[in-house]
C-alpha cells in the first residue's frame, strides 16, 4: 500500500510538475501580450498627442467663429431695428403729410368740380 501510495504522490506531482510548465508558458505567453500592449499604447500616446493639440485648436477657433457669429447676428438685429424705426418714421410722416394735404386737396377738387358745373351749366342755358 505504501508503493501504491507513493506512486500516487509520483503521479500529483508529475500533474502538478506538468501544470507549472503550462502555467509557465501561459504567464510567457501573457507577458508578451502585456509588452505588445504596452508598446502599442506608447505607440498611440505618442500618436495621440498632435491628434489633441489639433482638436484643442479647432476648438479655439470653432469659439472665436462662434463669437463672430454672435456679433455678427447682433449687428443685423441691430439694423433691422433701424430699419424698422426707419419705416416707421416714413409711415408717420405719409400720414401727416396726408392729413395736411388731403382735406384742402379735396376741398380744392370739388371747388373745381363745382366750377366746372357751373361753367357747363351756364354754356348749356346760354346755347339754349
Amino acid at each position: 500500500m505504501n508503493d501504491l501510495l507513493t506512486i500516487a504522490e509520483l503521479i500529483a506531482l508529475l500533474a502538478l510538475t506538468i501544470l507549472c510548465i503550462y502555467l509557465l508558458t501561459v504567464l510567457v505567453r501573457l507577458k508578451r501580450t502585456l509588452s505588445e500592449v504596452e508598446k502599442d499604447v506608447k505607440d498611440i500616446s505618442t500618436r495621440i498627442v498632435p491628434i489633441l493639440e489639433n482638436t484643442e485648436y479647432v476648438t479655439t477657433r470653432l469659439k472665436s467663429i462662434a463669437e463672430s457669429i454672435d456679433d455678427q447676428v447682433m449687428t443685423v438685429r441691430e439694423s433691422i431695428a433701424s430699419v424698422r424705426e426707419v419705416a416707421d418714421n416714413i409711415v408717420a410722416l405719409e400720414r401727416r403729410v396726408q392729413d395736411r394735404i388731403e382735406g384742402p386737396l379735396l376741398e380744392g377738387i370739388s371747388f373745381a368740380s363745382a366750377l366746372v358745373r357751373g361753367i357747363r351749366t351756364f354754356l348749356e342755358r346760354v346755347r339754349s
